[in-house]
């Protein structure tokens, strides 16, 4: 039997979420029943490692992050020519942009299998009114169109469960990870130190019964709250100053963004130099996880974090904010602890507690675990998106 040939767009080549889910999408189909291409918008990492991994892609994808009408139609009716020839079995978009565009597209090219995976909702993040009611509707529209709709997260779903006309179109599909993979805790460490010289400066001859590495994986983006992360861990070295002064904490960002400068700033202004890290983009960076002893998501909003599953996968606590589908990975008190989000007080017990509680990490740590390998393992996730591009 020939196989299915499927098409995946993705807006931006960079390497987030979206990205990953892209690639393990595209590198763990099986070949005899798919046959799979990826085209993005630009060059980047995902493109790299699509390539080293033998898959089919490109960045010809004539579309920009930004809205400007004029270009996206004409990009919608180029692309509607390409599918015309290459006459796809599967068309699966990703991230809104390409969302709205490709199932237009689609439409006209007479593609008979449109899905729509959304990663997120943007009208979830810190906009003015009506651009959030602008996003709801064209998000709404790029459902009409598609034939498929594949969410992240029950909590995504909840939110669109009253939208009229596609609900019979919604499927829920956890995002997945292998299990754990990456350094050991010590070989981590080493290798983030060797990356970043002040870091070195600050660990080093401190003993391991006295040091307390916080880490974030996220992009520098406002939506990620690493302002709140900042302001609770600079209450809390100014709490163990006089709880237990010979503690020494440490806390690393590993992520890039348009937050950078701002968030510099408020590390100077926090006085963190020397306790706080950003250090940019760190290629493979979930395999360093092991090196936290505290794992800190302060998201504002969060359709379904892989940073918390490559938590789970290497047994590291959690402390998160219970927004989207953060609650389906930890549960509060038995597998991390949750605290409600721009909430920098609570955040800061909650890193206290984890910090003079190593015990209860290890329990919150290895119950994490038990549930990321029983419910959101990349074979689970791989076996739902099948389904979908199956129509079942």
């Amino acid at each position: 039997m020939k196989p299915l040939k499927v098409l995946i767009l993705i807006t931006k080549s960079n390497w987030g979420g979206a990205q990953r889910y892209v690639f393990d999408v595209a590198t763990k189909l099986p070949k005899e029943q798919f046959a799979v291409e990826i085209m993005t918008g630009s060059e980047g990492p995902l493109l790299d490692k699509l390539h080293a991994a033998g898959i089919a892609a490109n960045g010809n994808l004539e579309i920009g992050r930004d809205v400007s009408f004029f270009r996206d139609v004409r990009a919608a009716f180029r692309l509607a020519s390409l599918l015309r020839k290459d006459r796809p079995d599967v068309l699966h978009l990703n991230s809104s942009k390409i969302g709205g565009v490709g199932a237009f597209a689609g439409r006209m090219a007479g593609v008979g299998n449109i899905i729509f995976t959304v990663h997120g909702w943007a009208f979830n993040e810190n906009r003015p009114i009506a651009q959030k009611g602008a996003i709801a509707f064209l998000y709404w529209i790029t459902m009409v169109l598609s034939h498929r709709v594949m969410v992240v997260s029950e909590a995504a779903r909840r939110q669109i469960k009253n939208w009229p006309w596609i609900q019979d179109k919604i499927t829920v599909v956890h995002n997945g990870i292998d299990k754990e993979t990456g350094f050991s805790r010590t070989n981590a460490r080493l290798e983030l130190v060797r990356l970043n010289p002040a870091l070195k400066k600050a660990v080093d001859g401190v003993p391991e019964s006295q040091l307390v590495w916080i880490g974030t994986i996220a992009e520098l983006h406002h939506v990620k709250g690493h302002e709140y992360a900042l302001r609770a861990v600079a209450s809390c070295l100014e709490s163990l100053k006089s709880s237990d002064p010979k503690k020494q904490v440490v806390y690393t960002i590993m992520g890039d963004g348009e937050e950078r400068e701002r968030l510099e700033t408020l590390i100077r202004n926090l006085h963190l130099e020397g306790k706080v890290f950003l250090m940019g983009h760190v290629t493979g960076a979930a395999q360093y996880v092991k090196a936290f002893d505290i794992c800190l998501l302060a998201s504002l909003s969060e359709a379904l974090s892989y940073t918390l599953l490559e938590a789970g996968a290497s047994s590291v606590a959690v402390v998160a904010s219970a927004v989207g589908g953060i609650p389906e990975v930890v549960s509060d008190g038995v597998s991390g602890v949750l605290v409600q989000p721009k909430n920098h007080r609570d955040l800061t017990h909650a890193l206290l507690f984890m910090i003079e509680h190593p015990e209860e990490r290890h329990k919150y740590g290895t119950a994490l675990k038990e549930k990321v390998s029983r419910d959101f393992s990349l074979e689970k996730m791989m076996d739902g998106v099948k389904r979908v591009y199956l129509g079942k």
